[in-house]
């Protein structure tokens, strides 16, 4: 279950006329299978799954009126979902285009010295290959597992809520939070139904939610290249629920909630740049419905570069 995040930047000001792009990457990579909140030695032991997941994102981000701001996020993803025991021992693997996702985001409040936050709106595009298949066993193609597709196959909407403020003169807070609700119940057809006419026959399209909060602090002072470089303490939480906001709740999903914390750091070498990373290990997971692959450290990476300048002064 690997944890996908928004890419964008936790401090910087709206500005009208301005457009960004940027870059983020998230990997993992686990053995470690969980059901509820504990590992499963046997499954781990009797089928072997491991799980890998990158996902890289491109964002466009433009600042096209007083408040206003535009954001295209185009995911490239590849995932392998691998069993050495099982009806369909062997890697899975899926490799290309994810689903695209499209948002406006108004800016409610957007002071340089005091609270800045926004809510967003916008679309989940079915760009994304969903229907990939693998040959089992026993010679016949069935469709790959929920985590060995570069998407979902449906429309979803999204609902974001983020920000940021400083907390007197040498700290600041960011955070974001994202949900993802799905109006159709269900997606592609689910292999273990393909292989054992047992248990749901498609997979589900869940709905999703993430949140962050980001407490970032500089390491140096003045006005240097190497003053604006800042250590951060990620919190991460990613949630599958187990019942959708609308619709029906059918199909095979994975829910629960994991839960990451862990250390990173920021650098500006320009007015124009912004450079982070970080590695937030896994303290919490309950992995319910079905069980899963759960990873316990991931790396995230991104970089922002303002490409036009836009016009001085936040509201």
């Amino acid at each position: 279950m690997p944890v996908s995040l928004p890419v964008g930047e936790d401090f910087k000001s709206h500005s009208v006329g301005e457009l960004r792009v940027s870059y983020g990457l998230s990997y993992s990579d686990t053995d470690h299978y969980y059901i509820g909140s504990e590992r499963d030695d046997g499954i781990e032991t009797n089928v072997a799954p491991a799980t890998l997941g990158v996902e890289q994102v491109l964002g466009i981000e433009y600042d096209a009126a007083p408040r206003l701001t535009l954001v295209g996020e185009i995911p490239f993803v590849h995932t392998e979902q691998s069993r050495e025991f099982g009806g369909v021992a062997g890697t899975m693997k899926a490799s290309g285009l994810g689903d695209v996702r499209l948002l406006a985001r108004y800016w409610i409040a957007d002071r340089r010295d005091g609270l800045r936050w926004y809510a967003s709106a916008g679309l989940r595009l079915p760009t994304g290959e969903s229907d990939g298949t693998f040959r089992a066993q026993n010679g016949s193609l069935v469709t790959k597992d929920l985590a060995a597709q570069a998407g979902t196959g449906n429309y979803a909407g999204i609902l974001e809520v983020g920000g940021s403020r400083p907390i007197g003169p040498r700290f600041a807070l960011g955070f974001s939070a994202r949900y993802v609700f799905t109006p159709e119940a269900t997606t592609v057809n689910n292999f273990r139904h393909e292989l054992t006419g047992n248990g749901p026959e498609k997979n589900s399209d869940s709905d999703a939610a993430n949140a962050r909060l980001t407490l970032s602090a500089p390491l140096g002072s003045g006005n240097g290249r190497w003053s604006r470089l800042a250590a951060r303490v990620l919190a991460d939480v990613a949630w599958v629920p187990y019942d959708d906001l609308i619709g029906e709740t059918e199909g095979f999903r994975r829910a629960g909630p994991i839960v990451l914390a862990g250390p990173g750091l920021s650098w500006a070498p320009g007015e124009a740049w912004s450079l982070s990373a970080a590695v937030p290990l896994t303290v919490y997971r309950d992995v319910q419905r079905n069980g899963g692959n759960v990873q316990e450290w991931s790396f995230l990476l991104s970089a922002s570069y303002d490409i036009l300048p836009g016009e001085a002064g936040g509201s």
